[in-house]
């Protein structure tokens, strides 16, 4: 991908994830798709992995085709995720969303 090509990724990336609700979330393969890079998952994983810590932008919204949290369970970013998402109202069992209490009232 050129640098070009790679910048357009990026900016389209981000605002696709920074429309995301409050209280639900994108597959990383979802979000390429929207994007307009639909075999392009693995790189945006890579890009949520390297957003500065501080960011703005709901990164905790992305999770795996299977509605999994994909960093292994007990490292701080897995427990940064879990926590930002229980606190909208998911339901986690393992590393799986299950049921958001607050979107299904």
């Amino acid at each position: 991908m050129t640098n070009q090509a790679m910048d357009h990724f990026k900016s389209q990336v981000l605002l696709i994830l920074s429309e995301v609700p409050q209280g639900e979330c994108i597959a990383y393969g979802e979000l390429a798709k929207q994007a307009g890079f639909p075999s392009h998952a693995r790189r945006v994983g890579f890009l949520m992995k390297n957003l500065p810590k501080d960011t703005k932008l709901p990164w905790h919204r992305v999770v795996n085709s299977q509605r999994k949290i994909s960093f292994a369970e007990n490292t701080d970013a897995y427990i940064r995720q879990r926590e930002r998402l229980e606190q909208e109202g998911w339901t986690i069992v393992g590393n799986k969303l299950t049921v958001n209490e607050l979107t299904n009232m």
